[in-house]
């Protein structure tokens, strides 16, 4: 009755090398599951390495120009929110700051919290 995938999104890596091809993959990657969509339902999760809002994100302010937080990143993911697809948490929890990664460089993160929604459930 429905399409069930697990997904994990190319970083746009350090300096943002990958930029471009993470855009491309993300087009790719929505009219594939558009396509699925038009047959059943979709249903996917994983790590889609973009925090969308700036809620979704401990130090978005000093995070602009960094991977998963740049301005085109964000901008795909509301076109796939725009295709019909609904990012199931944020949802349910419009104004709840919750985190799903914390950085493993600094070994403080997590105690400070100090981490980004990457992380989803789609349908």
């Amino acid at each position: 009755d429905f399409y069930l995938l697990n997904v994990y999104t190319p970083n746009s890596g350090d300096g943002l090398r990958r930029l471009p091809a993470r855009g491309k993959w993300d087009d790719q990657f929505r009219h594939y599951i558009s396509d699925l969509s038009e047959r059943k339902i979709v249903i996917f999760s994983g790590d889609l390495n973009v925090a969308h809002e700036e809620i979704d994100l401990k130090n978005s302010s000093s995070n602009h120009n960094s991977a998963g937080f740049t301005d085109k990143e964000r901008e795909k993911f509301s076109r796939l929110l725009s295709a019909g697809f609904i990012d199931t948490w944020r949802l349910q929890h419009p104004k709840e700051i919750a985190y799903s990664w914390w950085s493993q460089r600094n070994r403080l993160a997590k105690t400070n919290n100090a981490g980004w929604r990457i992380d989803y459930y789609i349908v």
